[in-house]
């Protein structure tokens, strides 16, 4: 073809989304999966079952409901909640008063109450790893992206909130 049109996309042109490593639960389930095979192949205990079943309910019950506030926030702002799509709208209200990450932080209870109420510590120890990558592959370039995307108006959000808690 001739000319300056060309049917392959620019690869200089910023794109509307934060480039994100991979779609977030995908990070959990994979070190889940991973911790939950070497756990099998060397048990350990982590204590009564009646506690961990208690302490796992627990987490879980507050994952839940901390993960459906946030998502009805998303759905009220009409923006997604996929991170890999492009935000349309700054949330700021609900549980993102209270941490810029609860969606993150819901995963993070639910991969902690499954590894506690089935007695994991192996997964258990690895939500650390696991942790690190969604913070170095998603949520700071997420952060990054949302900067670019909204300017003071994030930046003033991320003055006043705190990343987890």
């Amino acid at each position: 073809m001739t000319g300056p049109h060309t049917d392959k996309p620019e690869t200089d042109a910023p794109t509307d989304s934060p480039d994100v490593l991979t779609f977030p639960p995908v990070i959990f389930i994979v070190f889940y999966v991973i911790g939950y095979v070497t756990d099998r192949a060397f048990p350990a205990d982590l204590g009564t079952a009646h506690a961990r079943y208690a302490i796992g309910a627990v987490l879980l019950a507050i994952s839940v409901a901390l993960v459906a506030w946030a998502v009805a926030h998303f759905v009220r702002a009409k923006t997604h909640f996929d991170v890999r799509k492009p935000a349309t709208s700054l949330v700021t209200d609900g549980p993102y008063r209270l941490s810029r990450n609860p969606m993150y932080l819901a995963m993070t209870l639910l991969y902690a109450g499954f590894a506690a109420a089935f007695s994991l510590p192996i997964t258990l120890g690895l939500l650390v790893p696991c942790l690190a990558l969604l913070h170095h592959g998603v949520i700071s370039r997420e952060e990054g992206y949302l900067e670019r995307k909204f300017g003071d108006e994030y930046r003033d959000y991320k003055a006043r909130v705190r990343r987890w808690l």
